[in-house]
């Protein structure tokens, strides 16, 4: 049983992305709503990044102009004083399991996903294959990225229909000049500035109806200046279950009506197929986006050991009892794409943790509602809890996270309510630090991290932006070293 005390509950969570940031909120949230005499809550907020906010700074493309909003919700949340940011921090090596378990109530794993999943077909390890996170990371400016990439390949295809492949999509038809506002760091601005892509095709082994775009992110590929979006008019032909679908659902209706409406303006123009479409708007100058769905990937093709193109399989829908629809098979027709890369977008995979139970077939920490289980289907592990995609999946939008942490901070609190965790038999918070210190050469804490902050906002400034990123995790690391100098020399 919890003993009485009036020290804080301290909590550890590992992840600093919208998932972490979120569970943060509901903890404290939590708190704040109860009677003001009872102990309060403290939060340590860990990531193996020197900068927090993980997906939101490193996996979502910067020309989306929203995702400002969302940043400063997740800066308003973790300046909370009751919230310590900890960064340079990797779990397994410098904190383990049975260091949280010393220092803290109860640990919320929130590591995110974002590693990619692969094809399983011939080819796939050629060069100018590539996963979609690779290729994410890179122009976002993940610390831990290489800083090179080829743009070199004037025809690309993205497999996958998600919300990633539209990104990576838009990204490949993107000019350095439309990224000038954004904060990419300078290499990467850099790397677009040779960008020679003319067209990229995004393929999807279903119909339209099965896409898992969302309308907002499909409208945006229209807006690119420069591109012009394809689309097959023999694609939109739907059978009995893809129209009951269409209309039933909301959102299917807004994605295949925008595809429709991309394929009536071909119409309109006189453009009867969408090769004729795509060869007029090379003919214009302009950049290409064309989807082609009810294809599947087959192999990989290459000359000299890197892509010349991509073999797809022609599918079609098989009828399915109700509730069971989006089956196809394969007529045995092929076709092969000439391409010089390929991108894989079909998802990301979340990695083991040290010590941690893990669902290597669904790439998750096995857990009920939040709470880790020891097996999927076992036993909860107490004080072991979990939020985010490392949770249910690479799965819905960023906001989708705050409803998952408030779950899992259900669960949680209910423990902390019922005296059911133990009380930690090293809570002082200077302890954690000590043990750190020890450990990581470089630790961020929030001081070094707000240093990094305004580093980088400066050197935006100069350029008439919001902010640059720094280019790697030694920059950052250096910026981090110049802040803990000048506090010992003062």
């Amino acid at each position: 049983m919890t003993p009485v005390t009036d020290s804080p509950f301290r909590v550890a969570v590992v992840g600093s992305g919208p998932a972490g940031v979120y569970a943060s909120e509901a903890l404290l949230d939590w708190s704040d709503n109860r009677d003001p005499s009872a102990r309060g809550i403290v939060v340590d907020l860990f990531d193996q990044l020197p900068v927090p906010y993980g997906l939101l700074r490193h996996g979502v493309a910067p020309d989306h102009p929203r995702i400002k909003g969302i940043a400063r919700t997740l800066e308003g949340i973790a300046s909370d004083p009751r919230i310590r940011f900890l960064g340079n921090v990797e779990f397994g090596r410098d904190l383990t399991l049975d260091d949280v378990r010393r220092h803290y109530h109860a640990v919320v794993f929130s590591t995110g996903a974002l590693t990619d999943r692969r094809l399983g077909i011939p080819g796939e390890d050629l060069e100018g294959s590539y996963g979609a996170a690779e290729f994410v990371t890179w122009y976002d400016g993940h610390p831990d990225s290489h800083p090179e990439w080829a743009l070199t390949a004037e025809r690309a295809a993205v497999v996958g229909v998600g919300n990633v492949a539209l990104d990576v999509a838009r990204m490949l038809v993107r000019s350095s000049e439309q990224l000038e506002p954004t904060d990419i760091p300078e290499h990467v601005r850099t790397g677009f500035g040779s960008n020679t892509t003319r067209v990229v095709s995004v393929i999807g082994r279903r119909g339209p109806v099965h896409a898992k775009f969302t309308p907002l992110e499909l409208r945006e590929m229209g807006k690119v200046e420069g591109a012009t979006v394809v689309v097959d008019p023999d694609d939109l032909e739907y059978d009995d279950e893809a129209r009951t679908l269409r209309d039933s659902d909301r959102r299917v209706g807004q994605v295949c009506a925008q595809l429709e409406k991309w394929a009536g303006a071909q119409r309109e123009a006189g453009l009867g197929t969408a090769d004729e479409a795509e060869a007029a708007a090379l003919a214009d100058g302009k950049r290409v986006v064309r989807f082609r769905f009810h294809r599947s990937p087959v192999e990989i093709l290459g000359a000299d050991g890197r892509v010349s193109g991509l073999r797809l399989e022609i599918t079609e829908p098989v009828p399915g009892p109700e509730g069971e629809g989006g089956r196809v098979r394969s007529t045995g027709r092929t076709e092969d794409l000439p391409v010089e890369a390929v991108y894989r977008a079909v998802g990301y995979r979340s990695a083991a943790l040290e010590g941690v139970p893990f669902d290597h077939a669904s790439s998750t920490i096995p857990n009920d509602s939040g709470r880790v289980l020891d097996s999927p289907g076992g036993q909860h592990l107490p004080g072991l809890f979990t939020a985010g995609w490392v949770k249910r999946g690479p799965s819905g939008v960023i906001g989708t996270n705050r409803s998952c942490a408030v779950e899992t901070i259900g669960r949680l609190t209910a423990e902390l309510e019922s005296g059911s965790l133990p009380e930690p038999a090293e809570p002082d918070p200077q302890t954690v630090r000590d043990l750190l210190a020890d450990r990581v050469a470089d630790l961020v804490d929030g001081d070094t991290w707000l240093k990094i902050d305004a580093h980088e906002r400066s050197l935006g400034e100069a350029a008439g932006r919001e902010r640059t990123k720094l280019p790697g995790r030694t920059e950052m690391l250096d910026i981090a070293r110049s802040t803990r100098t000048s506090r010992t020399s003062s």
